[in-house]
């Protein structure tokens, strides 16, 4: 039902946002993310805005090119949302190598 849909949704947003965490901690030196959407999971859904400090589009373009769905909004912000019919918690770990690998 849509009580279990809701529930995966806040959780794969949030193991979404230790991800993108994890690799801007690690990576802090070339780049690092700032997620500025709420961390309320009442207030965000599923959907994650993330500030790009270090690089620009070339990392989303980047991205792109593996496959990964998301939205470029200027000036360094790409939004991204898990979806939880459709995306697993194996996508988000994915989209953090990903992630990693798109920083130049």
């Amino acid at each position: 039902g849509m009580d279990r849909i809701g529930a995966k949704r806040d959780l794969l947003t949030a193991y979404l946002e230790f991800i993108i965490e994890d690799v801007s901690n690690r990576n802090s030196k070339k780049c690092s993310f700032e997620i500025i959407t709420p961390s309320d999971k009442l207030k965000r859904g599923s959907q994650l805005s993330i500030l790009i400090h270090g690089q620009g589009k070339s990392l989303f373009d980047n991205l792109t090119k593996k496959g990964v769905i998301s939205d470029w909004r200027e000036p360094n912000v790409i939004r991204i949302a898990p979806v939880p019919l459709y995306n697993s918690f194996e996508d988000c770990y994915n989209f953090g190598l990903y992630l990693e690998q798109a920083i130049e």
